[in-house]
């Protein structure tokens, strides 16, 4: 099954993106094609990067059946781009999982969330959406992780941890079970 993709950010967490998504391709039965990057630097705007072109607005693409993800780590800008660009247009919003994740059967799951290869995920997580999920991180039991949180790499959430909107997690992070954060 092929699908069509923007990923919005041409910088090195849409590079990231790209990864995961060559890596979906080799294997997985969902092959996504991607059709370019939306980038508003001006300096990045008509050049390729990898072999795909970069675009700086997603007017050209306005027609059904094409996803569109945003790789950005800051929280804020990321809903900025949600909210203002990727709804406005109404590009369909999926959950990008690297295939060496194993997906819980009581996940609860919403859209838009970018889990990158090596993330452990316990049981009976609720996921909220546009959540980022760096490699090598490890989210505990019964934690409730709400919108446009980011987790960067080797960051570790305790179990029954709840973590708020536009939550950052740094590199390294290690929260114990039972916080509150955000």
């Amino acid at each position: 099954m092929k699908k069509n993709i923007l990923i919005f950010s041409a910088g090195s967490s849409g590079r990231e993106v790209l990864k995961l998504i060559q890596e979906i391709n080799h294997y997985s039965k969902i092959k996504w094609t991607v059709l370019g990057f939306i980038d508003k630097n001006k300096f990045l705007n008509g050049k390729k990067i990898e072999g795909i072109k970069v675009y700086d607005t997603p007017k050209k693409f306005l027609k059904k059946n094409i996803y569109a993800i945003c790789g950005i780590t800051n929280p804020s800008l990321r809903k900025k781009i949600y909210n203002k660009e990727i709804n406005k247009f109404k590009f369909k919003i999926p959950n990008l999982f690297h295939p060496n994740v194993i997906i819980p059967s009581t996940l609860k799951i919403g859209k838009g969330n970018i889990i990158f290869n090596n993330v452990h995920l316990s049981f009976d997580l609720r996921l909220k959406n546009f959540i980022l999920i760096s490699n090598f991180t490890d989210i505990g039991h019964n934690a409730q992780i709400s919108n446009y949180v980011t987790f960067m790499p080797q960051s570790s959430l305790g179990g029954n941890c709840k973590i708020e909107e536009e939550t950052f997690i740094g590199s390294g992070c290690n929260i114990l079970q039972n916080i509150k954060i955000g």
